[in-house]
């Protein structure tokens, strides 16, 4: 009732992020290897995912309707999961003008980013008697899941459809989760209408990924799947990947700021919790040379926790994945970065672009104080589906070549395959081809 005391205990100060030392970069390995342990998915999903897919496979529009009945929304049909023209234009209309504004925008900045990529073939080898080259083609169908859940992400969809429209990409294919009442969010069908996208399909989860890699009665299979998701759509994607191309098995979303201490707490504090508001098992670090910048940060986070309307999410981010590290220089602290190989480094020292060299395996560097990783997001320009779990080591942004491929042509004269027989066919032996060499040799005989 109103006006009686409230008699609970005090709830308990809920955990926050760890505090680590780094005296050398000898330590870095030991005390940050929780921040790079990649959580394995249980059996019980991937088996989950294994009957899913196949049940899509072989079951086609029934099993996919059953499924989205299951999980999302009763669908009375499979003509019902794709969203019509017409849906898609109103939604837009019915945007506020900020937000059309916003999307507008949005794709504008990723659009002039992602031209400066457009495939050209490179240059042709050519020598006497041989022409080598590679051409290179869009391909043919690609989906692209956008996930639901937590948040509506039309900066997701742009980010993929961007490239896949300045790839020449003939069939671009949308599945993303819908509503209780089978509704997609109005920004998401908004971006699909900018970017032309006209197949638009109300699915999630690793049902959408089982369509899109199969195929069904009415949706058709694509060539290669890109977006994030959950753990069942990531071992959907690692489970069909060979059937189907996929760009990457994206995990929880990370940042790693390395500072000085030179910006304002505040900037830091504000940095650190939108990147651990995505998941609670998204991950953010402070590396920084001074016990004072750790102390005012950890004062900024609680104020804006005190007023977060995504405080829960965040609390378990960083009492999970998060960590506050004193490092004895910048040199330890690039180190540090370097052996996270980070989703997202944000460079926050007096000489970024010196810094940000120093740590090469980041796969998105977002450089000074005004240079927040949310500008990233949000159409800057830099694509945001980026490689996670350590895996920036060796893979890279979605770029528009993610969407083309290519294939080699060789062209030799009568003359240029007589020179290089006898070394060739010298090479098939050494391998035991003697086919091979035989194959070669043939040519070499014939008058």
């Amino acid at each position: 009732m109103e006006g009686k005391p409230d008699r609970r205990a005090p709830e308990a100060t809920p955990p926050r992020a760890r505090t680590i030392f780094l005296r050398d970069p000898g330590q870095i390995e030991e005390r940050l290897a929780f921040l790079r342990k990649q959580s394995r998915v249980p059996r019980a999903v991937a088996r989950e995912v294994a009957r899913t897919l196949e049940a899509v496979r072989k079951g086609g529009d029934e099993a996919l309707v059953g499924f989205v009945r299951a999980f999302d929304w009763p669908c009375p049909g499979p003509q019902a999961l794709r969203v019509a023209p017409e849906e898609r234009e109103r939604a837009f209309g019915s945007l506020p003008s900020p937000q059309k504004r916003a999307l507008r925008r949005a794709l504008e900045g990723v659009s002039a980013f992602h031209r400066l990529q457009r495939p050209r073939a490179p240059r042709t080898l050519r020598g006497k008697g041989l022409a080598a080259g590679l051409e290179v083609f869009p391909l043919s169908s690609v989906g692209l899941y956008v996930p639901g859940g937590r948040a509506a992400y039309p900066s997701t969809l742009i980010m993929l459809g961007v490239p896949a429209r300045l790839a020449g990409v003939e069939r671009v294919v949308v599945a993303t989760p819908g509503g209780p009442s089978g509704e997609v969010n109005p920004a998401v069908l908004a971006a699909s209408w900018l970017l032309g996208i006209e197949e638009v399909w109300k699915v999630g989860g690793a049902a959408a990924v089982a369509a899109l890699a199969y195929g069904t009665e009415t949706l058709e299979p694509v060539d290669k799947i890109f977006g994030p998701g959950n753990a069942w759509v990531t071992e959907a994607k690692r489970q069909v990947f060979g059937d189907v191309g996929v760009d990457a098995l994206a995990g929880p979303t990370e940042l790693v700021v390395l500072s000085d201490g030179s910006a304002p707490a505040s900037f830091v504090a504000a940095d650190l919790l939108a990147q651990a508001e995505h998941d609670p098992l998204a991950s953010a670090v402070l590396l920084t040379v001074s016990s004072e910048e750790i102390r005012a940060v950890e004062a900024e986070v609680e104020k804006l926790l005190a007023r977060s309307p995504r405080r829960r999410i965040q609390e378990r981010s960083l009492s999970r994945r998060c960590a506050f590290v004193r490092c004895a220089d910048l040199e330890t602290a690039a180190a540090a970065a370097s052996f996270l190989a980070p989703e997202h480094l944000s460079v926050l020292t007096r000489n970024p672009r010196r810094w940000a060299r120093r740590v090469p395996t980041a796969a998105a560097v977002f450089l000074g104080p005004y240079t927040p990783e949310a500008a990233g997001d949000y159409g800057a320009g830099p694509n945001h589906s980026l490689p996670t779990s350590g895996t920036a080591r060796f893979s890279s942004p979605v770029t528009v070549w993610d969407f083309v491929r290519s294939r080699s042509v060789l062209r030799l004269s009568r003359e240029a395959l007589r020179e290089r027989t006898p070394w060739m066919a010298g090479l098939a032996r050494m391998e035991g081809l003697f086919g091979h060499a035989l194959s070669l040799e043939a040519r070499r005989r014939r008058p």
